[in-house]
């Protein structure tokens, strides 16, 4: 192969890398938000220990969602502390557990693990951002506040984008997936609350992780999740 065509390959290769999310115009709007929830499963949601912490990230998040329809600031700022806390719990589980799934998940609307953990990178570094505001103004803003406001930039900085990219309805497919998650989550994740305690199970799943590490245990199956169910019908 000559110089120009390895770099034609190569050229090729890194187009294949960055492959464009699903979007099909021609679908409805709920069947649109659940293949987009489809994908994600099938992009990074694999693993037991993930489905494990997706699971107590979503009860959490949905506890969030109660505090903050009381409409109380305090109360809002409770959610703001525990849902960084369920974001960082949800993150790890993407991190740690789940092999490097960077192509499949440039299937999808919303962000891949690499995104998503410079996102928590973020979140970590606003106290100091605060604590250097407070020192050099007179500007009141807590720390809750804060956060509040950088998930609102985050979460709406998608949407434009995505707005921008593929046109509005495209845009609210993935808002309404990404704030359905936690309930949808909890459905087809709620076995992984028992299953995680099985320890061919949990043998199993570590062992997807970290095959160098733990060795398979002697007929392991991986358990199938609600999505894997509804694909199978």
């Amino acid at each position: 192969m000559g110089k120009q065509q390895e770099q034609q390959a190569a050229a090729a290769a890194a187009e294949g890398y960055r492959t464009k999310p699903v979007v099909d115009q021609s679908e409805g709007f709920i069947a649109a938000v659940m293949r987009q929830k489809q994908i994600d499963h099938e992009a990074s949601h694999s693993n037991l220990c993930n489905q494990f912490l997706h699971l107590l990230s979503s009860a959490l998040f949905v506890v969030d969602y109660w505090w903050v329809c009381k409409g109380n600031m305090e109360y809002l700022e409770l959610a703001m502390y525990t849902g960084l806390f369920s974001l960082i719990i949800r993150q790890a589980g993407h991190y740690i557990f789940e092999p490097p799934c960077h192509d499949k998940e440039q299937a999808m609307l919303g962000f891949d693990t690499q995104n998503k953990v410079r996102i928590v990178l973020l979140f970590a570094v606003v106290p100091a951002m605060v604590i250097l505001q407070a020192l050099t103004s007179d500007l009141d803003i807590s720390l809750a506040q804060a956060w509040l406001v950088v998930t609102f930039s985050i979460v709406f900085g998608r949407v434009a984008l995505l707005w921008y990219r593929y046109g509005f309805m495209v845009s609210m497919h993935w808002w309404v997936k990404f704030m359905t998650d936690p309930f949808t989550d909890i459905p087809a994740y709620w076995k992984s609350g028992y299953q995680i305690f099985n320890p061919t199970l949990l043998k199993g799943a570590l062992h997807e992780s970290f095959p160098n590490t733990v060795a398979k245990p002697q007929g392991y199956v991986r358990p199938a999740s609600g999505y894997d169910h509804v694909k199978a019908h």
